[in-house]
């Protein structure tokens, strides 16, 4: 994982700040993915942050395990956790290697255009395959990126390239995509796809994401 995004993960500001964006539910796309999953599946939530994704599955009736680069992320979401008395294991990892057994999971999600934090096509492309390692067969892989036609029409002052910069004087960006992107990463990892669209947030004035869904 790049210095840039652990840093910026790291500092107890920004980990502050995400508290607020928990809104314990998840967003219209999320809930039509999560459809697909099995019943009571183990998941992996990469990136989990503050958990907003990982209680709003819990709810529903999945088993999850959290994991971030973050020190501090985890601290925090593990003491909600706690408080909230959710039943969920949160843990740091490299940001390389997933610290679990093959076949482990059912169901990975990399939600939160997590994916756009992966800085470089070889590190996304090692990281699937990480992914694919510990799913089960036939298990389901989710994740999400910014749609950079999107962030063209409404949000070009904060692009760079195909670097997305949503935080002003800081040296954090995300990576924006185009459909047929995500579909080459899924397809040269071996997966097939189930669907790769743009999904809709809460209302829509919030814009949309690009997210794909695909099979082990």
């Amino acid at each position: 994982m790049s210095d840039i995004v652990h840093k910026w993960y790291e500092d107890k500001k920004n980990v502050d700040e995400m508290v607020y964006w928990n809104k314990g539910e998840l967003k219209k796309w999320e809930r039509a993915v999560a459809d697909f999953f099995p019943k009571e599946a183990k998941i992996l939530d990469i990136g989990c942050g503050m958990g907003r994704e990982a209680f709003a599955l819990f709810d529903l009736g999945f088993s999850i395990i959290g994991i971030d680069i973050s020190e501090e992320v985890i601290k925090q979401v593990a003491k909600l956790s706690l408080k909230n008395c959710y039943d969920i294991d949160f843990l740091v990892y490299d940001g390389y290697t997933l610290p679990f057994d093959d076949a482990s999971f059912e169901v990975i999600i990399i939600w939160a255009q997590t994916f756009g934090l992966l800085y470089g096509d070889t590190y996304k492309s090692n990281f699937l395959n990480e992914c694919k390692r510990v799913l089960k067969k036939d298990g389901l892989l989710s994740f999400s990126g910014h749609d950079y036609d999107y962030l063209m029409e409404h949000h070009k002052q904060y692009l760079s390239g195909r670097k997305f910069y949503p935080y002003a004087n800081t040296e954090i960006y995300w990576e924006a995509f185009l459909p047929q992107e995500l579909l080459s990463f899924v397809e040269n990892a071996g997966f097939s796809v189930v669907l790769c669209e743009h999904g809709k947030i809460h209302k829509t004035e919030d814009g949309v994401v690009l997210h794909c869904l695909c099979r082990k």
